[in-house]
């Protein structure tokens, strides 16, 4: 009859009975480790299985407590915990915060389970798995919708620092006519594009809009031709956008110097 043994939670065999007896006779094994055989229900103490006379000078007192207990016990107090599962909680925790680990810790969680059940009692951790499952799957749930909500409230702030940009753009537009009216009797240029040409814009991007603002064919109406810098109290409108931006909104820009955003059909 072919034998396995268990010693401080590891196991070795088959081995025949007169191994066993000469493992307990040098003492590499003792009689309260645990032996099985085919047929049995569960793990027994060595010396509930070899016949006392045959080891008798070097076997312990036999245990006393229950055959199964006494098994179970001693596998699972030296059982070792999953480094799947211990791998598959730290995943899941950072999933949350990172999201791209939430799948390793969903994939782990399931193979250390598995395992775990496998092991027949040698590998502890399935509760560190369940929680690397549990982590795994919210944040595969939830930090695509955060994600989603995000994404809107960042374009709207990118959005506005565009919009911000143009008011100051256009407000040296402003500027540079008024430079351009001192020079030319009062009167305002026949276009923007004048104040680059006779170099009093030196930067021609002042012109030009943002591509981010994905507005196609974009650019000013210019309204100063023919108006003079003493024609009005200076809150004559002399610039507008051509179309309103992704917001719906326009932005004009007075012959004071102001410049702001406003509503397409109305101010903000």
């Amino acid at each position: 009859m072919q034998y396995l043994v268990a010693k401080n939670g590891e196991k070795s065999g088959p081995l025949d009975k007169d191994e066993v007896y000469r493992r307990l006779v040098s003492g590499e094994l003792s009689g309260t480790d645990l032996g099985w055989h085919e047929g049995m229900a569960d793990w027994q103490p060595l010396s509930m299985l070899i016949p006392p006379q045959q080891a008798q000078p070097v076997f312990a007192p036999p245990a006393v407590f229950p055959p199964s207990s006494a098994s179970a016990a001693a596998v699972v107090g030296a059982a070792k915990s999953s480094g799947m599962a211990i791998a598959s909680m730290i995943c899941g925790i950072l999933g949350l915060l990172f999201w791209l680990p939430c799948i390793p810790a969903v994939i782990l969680g399931h193979l250390a389970l598995s395992a775990i059940k496998k092991s027949a009692g040698a590998l502890t951790g399935s509760g560190m798995a369940i929680t690397g499952l549990v982590t795994g799957y919210l944040a595969i749930a939830i930090v695509p919708i955060l994600f989603a909500l995000a994404v809107p409230a960042f374009t709207m702030v990118q959005q506005k620092a565009l919009q911000m940009k143009v008011v100051t753009n256009a407000r040296q537009l402003v500027l540079g006519m008024k430079q351009y009216a001192l020079e030319h009797e009062g009167k305002y240029p026949p276009s923007i594009e004048a104040l680059y040409e006779e170099q009093i814009l030196t930067d021609r991007k002042l012109l030009e809009f943002p591509g981010s603002m994905n507005v196609p064919g974009q650019g000013w109406e210019y309204r100063g031709a023919g108006l003079t810098d003493a024609s009005d109290e200076g809150r004559t409108i002399i610039l507008v956008t051509k179309k309103p931006d992704r917001t719906k909104k326009i932005i004009i820009a007075r012959s004071d110097g102001s410049a702001e955003v406003v509503k397409e059909n109305g101010r903000e």
